[in-house]
């Protein structure tokens, strides 16, 4: 599990646009003075505190990511294997007929 952010959600202060991250341990911004609180690390919203990192459209997003990348992964190496099978199957004759064509 990742660490928690901390940082500060008042929309005009500094810290917030440029998102400055806070240590666990401060309570208020030294920018603005306004309380800290945990953020999402891609959105800066405020996160719910059952979630490490994220808020919850970051989590689903970055969720969505991750079995596209699985089905991806997987097609690849089914295409990767049938090559395989193919090449397995048909190389040596095939080997041969580039040889027999080169000579």
């Amino acid at each position: 599990m990742m660490k928690k952010i901390k940082g500060c959600l008042n929309e005009s202060c500094e810290a917030h646009i440029k998102k400055r991250k806070f240590k666990e341990s401060e309570t208020f911004c030294s920018k603005c003075g306004s309380p800290l609180s945990h953020v999402c690390k891609d959105c800066f919203m405020k996160s719910p505190e059952d979630n490490d990192k994220y808020c919850v459209r970051c989590h689903a997003n970055h969720e969505d990511r991750k079995d596209k990348d699985k089905k991806v992964a997987a097609g690849v190496i089914s295409v990767a294997l049938a090559v395989g099978g193919v090449m397995f199957k048909y190389g040596k004759k095939a080997f041969d007929v580039v040889k027999n064509f080169k000579g």
